[in-house]
């Protein structure tokens, strides 16, 4: 953030004057600090916000996945595929069911650990279907 103008006028006239001021010294020091403290805060900042950004992309693809997963079972159905290959498509669903359900746990924890409190949107903005059957009719 760096000294306020004012401050950074009145160094350089003492500069300028060989005058090495110990009060401005101690004005130096403390804004600096304190543009050092904002610098760091706000690095800080951008971490966490990254850090929860990634840890919704992992809720968001795992819930991709589980789309196309769900496809592929309802194509397979649709077509009247065997009974073993529906139930290979419904346990690939289920399996990445299970994955999804844990990254959105661990997205929650992410946000709560940050301070963000109000999670019931969660469920909502990222619904978890229901398991398909292991074995259909037909």
């Amino acid at each position: 953030m760096g000294a306020p103008v004012k401050v950074r006028k009145l160094a350089a006239e003492l500069v300028a004057q060989g005058i090495d001021s110990q009060y401005l010294s101690r004005v130096l020091s403390r804004v600096d600090s304190e543009g050092q403290l904002e610098s760091v805060q706000a690095e800080i900042a951008r971490e966490v916000a990254q850090a929860l950004g990634r840890s919704e992309d992992r809720v968001n693809l795992a819930l991709a996945e589980l789309e196309l997963l769900e496809a592929r079972y309802e194509r397979a159905v649709q077509s009247g595929a065997p009974a073993a290959e529906r139930d290979h498509h419904a346990a690939a669903f289920n399996a990445q069911r299970t994955i999804a359900q844990q990254r959105l746990r661990d997205f929650l924890i992410h946000r709560e650990a940050c301070g963000f409190r109000r999670n019931q949107l969660l469920n909502e903005l990222y619904p978890i279907p229901p398991k398909l059957p292991a074995s259909t009719p037909g």
